[in-house]
């Protein structure tokens, strides 16, 4: 079997319906990896792309905050709670509220998504790139416990059905419609992917199967929590020195 664009779309959409076939089918491929790493980057790019398109039309269709924040800033010092502080501290703390001001507005786009094209056309390296990272890490793990649980597949194999755990990513599609966003569920169904690849790759029976799929994430977890761990006591005493 040998992957190409114009099967993609069957393959995924079989995948993310957990179907089977398409598992045993990368299973089966002659180069499971190079064709796994070959589906993710395809999706992560589909996905920045979308994701472009749709912060670009939400950027292009959203108010001028630079007029909103004059507005706001020209109605709350007409407030009798400003003009009372002023009349008490003076010209300083006119001067400290306009900077707390503008350091707010400038914190504000990032807090609540304020629309940005830069960082989605940054995206179209770094979505491919997380997901590339991510199917790495969590594959490799995800195999040692499959093989640790008598699981039969090579590592090759365990990448190229774990791949397929992309295919929950193609619903961020709908990011190309301005300010939607798909939530939790793109997690929750990619679990499961994961969970139809491990058992038709390592052909485990679904107990050891769910097993290996959910402990990879813990183990990850642990080592994530370790690092931080680690960092704050190295890093702790030199900051706290300042």
């Amino acid at each position: 079997m040998k992957l190409d664009l114009r099967r993609l779309p069957s393959l995924l959409g079989r995948a993310l319906l957990l179907e089977p076939d398409p598992y045993t089918e990368l299973k089966e491929a002659p180069n499971p990896f190079v064709e796994g790493a070959f589906l993710v980057v395809v999706v992560g790019l589909a996905v920045a792309v979308a994701g472009l398109v749709g912060n670009v039309l939400a950027w292009a269709s959203s108010p001028d905050l630079a007029a909103i924040k004059q507005v706001v800033y020209e109605n709350l010092v007409k407030m009798p709670w400003y003009l009372q502080m002023e009349e008490g501290m003076g010209s300083r703390f006119v001067q400290d509220f306009s900077r707390w001001y503008d350091q707010g507005w400038r914190v504000f786009p990032v807090l609540f998504g304020a629309p940005s094209p830069l960082i989605s056309l940054a995206n179209i390296v770094l979505t491919p790139l997380s997901l590339i990272l991510s199917w790495l890490v969590y594959g490799v793990i995800a195999h040692f416990v499959a093989r640790f649980l008598k699981g039969r597949a090579t590592l090759a194999q365990t990448l190229g059905c774990t791949a397929l755990a992309v295919a929950p990513q193609l619903l961020n599609l709908i990011t190309v419609l301005p300010f939607v966003t798909v939530g939790a569920v793109v997690s929750t169904w990619t679990i499961l992917c994961r969970y139809r690849g491990l058992k038709e790759a390592h052909t485990l029976p679904w107990g050891r199967a769910f097993i290996a799929t959910v402990l990879p994430t813990l183990i990850i977890y642990f080592l994530i929590a370790l690092l931080g761990i680690a960092a704050a006591v190295t890093l702790g005493p030199a900051i706290a020195g300042r």
